[in-house]
C-alpha cells in the first residue's frame, strides 16, 4: 500500500495537470462550450450590428451568427497558432511561474491575458479575422490557480532546503575548522549542490593536502571537477598531486614512508603541515624521528619541529615511545632557562607526533668534536659552564636529562648562544609513571649506572657532560667498542683513556677535572652540576691567567 501511494505522489503533480489541460484544449476545446467562455464574452462586448440587445457573454448557438454578422472569418492558421499558444502558455505556466514566485507571476499572468484580449480584438477591427484564443486565456487562468497551489508547498520546501543546506555548510565548515576532514565531507555528502559547498570542498581538498593526505585530496578535487570543470585551480592541483602519486612519494594512508622525510610539493600543491605549523624543510634527524623548521603563520615564529614517525615502529614499541615523547614535552615545558630551548606545543595527528620549539640558531657541538676541527680551549670551557648551570637549573626542578652529548647541545659561533636540546628520554624523578630499567641514551655517553638500569640521578649528567668535554678537547671518547657488548663491558669494567692520549697539550686542571667527572661511581664525581661549573669558571680563569 506504501509503494502506491508513493508512486502516485511522484506520478501526480499539479504541473502535469496543467499539461493535461492544455492537451484537452489543444485536442478537444473547440467541442466543449464551456472552454470558449473567455471568446464568447469577447464577442458579447463587441457587440452585432443592427441587434437591439446582446448578452454578455452570448450564447453558443449565437457565435456562428455573431461572427458571420460582423463579417470575421477564422485564419487558416488559426489552429496552429492556437495550439502553439496553448504549448507556449502550458511551458510559461509550469517553468516561469515557479522562478518568479506567486507575487511576480500575477502581473505578468494578467498582461500577457490582456495582450492575448488586445491582439484579439485588433484583428477583429483591422483584418476582420478571429482567433480563438478562448482556450489559451481559460488555460491561463486556470493554470495560475493551480499554480498558486503548487507554489505554497514548493516555498516551503525551498525554504526547508535552503536552511538544511546552510545548516550543512555551517556544520562541514566547523568540523573542517576542527581539523576533521573526513566528517567534514561526510556533512556535504548529503548537501545540495551549491556554490557554498564547492567552495568548501576545495579548502577540505587544500587541508588534506596540507595534513599530507594527498590519496584523499585527490579523490576530493575529482569530485570538484565532476560537479563543475574548471573550478579555481582544482585541475592543477590535481595533477601535481597525481604527478606525487606517479613518482612513488606517497604511501599508505597518505603518509610516507617511515625512512623518509616529509615531501616538499611543488608549488602547485600546498606545504605540508603539522597543526598549525607549516613545514619549511627538514633540519636534522634524532632518536625518534626527523626534526623540521616551520613556521607558525599567525605569530610569525620560527619553530623546530621534533616528530615521531608511528610508521618507524611496531605497536609494540609506539606505546612506550609515544609516552616518552610526550614526556619530553612535559619535562622542557617545566624548564624556563636561556640555554634550554623552549618548548610551544605539542600535538598529534594520525601517523606521527610532534613538539614544537624553538629554533635555537647555530650547529650541534658534535660538529666541532673532530680532530682539525676543535674549539679553543677557553671556548669549551665556557659552553661546558653554562650547559652545567642550565644541567643544574634542570635538576632543581627534579629533572634528568639522561641523553648530554655534543649532538644535543647547539652552538652559535657568531653570538656564542649555547641551547641544551632532545629532553626525549628525560626522567621526572618525582613521577612514578617512569620506568628506571630500560636503557636509553648514547652509549659513549651514558654513565655506568644508567648502562646498569640503576636509579638515575643528576650524575649521570655531570658523567655525560664530562665525557662531551673530553670528546670537545681532544676529538675522541673515553671508551671505543665495536659492538654495544663490548662498549659496555669496557664502561663497567676498564679504566678510560687519557684524554693526553690525543691530545699531548692539554693542562692538568682539565684532564683532572674530565677524570673527576667520569669517574666510574656517581659519588665520586662533582657533588652537583653547580659545583661542576664552578670548577670549570675557576679552571678556565686560572688558565686565562697563565696564558697572558
Amino acid at each position: 500500500m506504501n509503494s502506491i501511494i508513493y508512486l502516485c505522489s511522484h506520478l501526480f503533480s499539479l504541473r502535469l495537470l496543467v499539461f493535461v489541460l492544455a492537451v484537452v484544449l489543444a485536442l478537444a476545446g473547440d467541442q466543449l462550450a464551456a472552454f470558449s467562455w473567455a471568446d464568447r464574452v469577447l464577442l458579447g462586448l463587441l457587440g452585432v450590428p443592427d441587434a437591439e440587445s446582446v448578452s454578455v457573454p452570448i450564447p453558443v448557438e449565437a457565435v456562428s451568427a455573431t461572427l458571420a454578422a460582423r463579417e470575421l472569418a477564422e485564419p487558416a492558421w488559426s489552429g496552429l497558432a492556437m495550439r502553439i499558444s496553448l504549448l507556449v502558455a502550458a511551458l510559461y505556466l509550469v517553468l516561469a511561474i515557479p522562478r518568479m514566485g506567486a507575487t511576480v507571476a500575477l502581473p505578468v499572468t494578467l498582461l500577457l491575458a490582456g495582450s492575448l484580449v488586445v491582439a484579439q480584438a485588433a484583428m477583429s477591427f483591422y483584418r476582420n479575422e478571429w482567433l480563438p484564443l478562448g482556450e489559451v486565456l481559460t488555460l491561463l487562468g486556470a493554470g495560475f490557480v493551480l499554480m498558486l497551489y503548487w507554489l505554497q508547498p514548493q516555498r516551503q520546501i525551498r525554504e526547508l532546503t535552503a536552511n538544511a543546506r546552510e545548516a550543512r555548510l555551517r556544520l562541514a565548515r566547523l568540523t573542517l575548522q576542527q581539523g576533521h576532514t573526513d566528517e567534514a565531507l561526510e556533512v556535504l555528502h548529503a548537501c545540495p549542490k551549491c556554490d557554498g559547498a564547492l567552495e568548501l570542498r576545495y579548502d577540505i581538498a587544500i587541508q588534506q593536502e596540507r595534513k599530507r593526505q594527498y590519496d584523499k585530496a585527490v579523490r576530493t578535487y575529482r569530485d570538484i571537477l565532476a560537479q563543475r570543470k574548471n573550478f579555481r585551480d582544482a585541475g592543477e592541483r590535481l595533477a601535481a598531486l597525481e604527478k606525487l602519486s606517479s613518482e612513488g612519494t606517497v604511501v599508505q594512508s597518505g603518509g610516507f614512508d617511515s625512512t623518509r622525510t616529509l615531501v616538499m610539493p611543488e608549488q602547485s600543491v600546498s606545504r605540508p603541515t603539522l597543526g598549525r605549523y607549516e613545514i619549511d624543510r627538514e633540519i636534522g634527524r634524532g632518536a625518534m624521528g626527523v626534526v623540521y623548521l616551520g613556521k607558525d603563520p599567525k605569530i610569525a615564529r620560527t619553530v623546530a619541529i621534533k616528530t615521531l614517525n608511528y610508521h618507524a615502529f611496531d605497536d609494540g614499541q609506539l606505546t612506550e615511545l609515544k609516552a616518552r615523547f610526550f614526556r619530553e614535552a612535559e619535562a622542557a615545558g617545566r624548564l624556563n632557562h636561556p640555554a634550554i630551548v623552549t618548548v610551544y606545543d605539542v600535538g598529534e595527528e594520525a601517523d606521527l607526533a610532534y613538539i614544537a620549539m624553538d629554533y635555537a640558531q647555530g650547529r650541534a657541538l658534535s660538529d666541532f668534536g673532530k680532530p682539525g676541527r676543535l674549539l679553543p680551549l677557553a671556548t669549551v670551557l665556557d659552553i661546558i659552564a653554562r650547559v652545567a648551570d642550565a644541567l643544574a637549573y634542570a635538576h632543581s626542578q627534579k629533572i634528568v636529562h639522561r641523553d648530554i652529548k655534543p649532538g644535543n647541545i647547539i652552538y652559535n659561533p657568531d653570538d656564542g648562544d649555547i641551547k641544551i636540546t632532545d629532553f626525549g628520554i628525560a626522567k621526572i624523578s618525582d613521577d612514578s609513571r617512569t620506568r628506571t630499567g630500560s636503557v636509553m641514551g648514547s652509549p659513549l655517553y651514558m654513565s655506568p649506572e644508567q648502562l646498569k638500569g640503576q636509579k638515575v640521578t643528576g650524575a649521570s649528567d655531570i658523567y655525560s657532560l664530562g665525557v662531551t668535554l673530553y670528546k670537545l678537547v681532544s676529538g675522541e671518547t673515553p671508551y671505543q667498542g665495536d659492538t654495544l657488548a663490548n662498549l659496555t663491558y669496557q664502561i663497567l669494567n676498564k679504566r678510560p683513556r687519557s684524554v693526553r692520549e690525543f691530545n699531548a697539550e692539554l693542562p692538568n686542571g682539565v684532564v683532572r677535572l674530565i677524570n673527576k667527572a667520569i669517574q666510574r661511581e656517581p659519588d665520586k664525581r662533582f657533588a652537583s652540576a653547580a659545583a661542576m661549573a664552578e670548577a670549570v669558571r675557576r679552571l678556565a680563569v686560572r688558565e686565562a691567567r697563565e696564558a697572558s
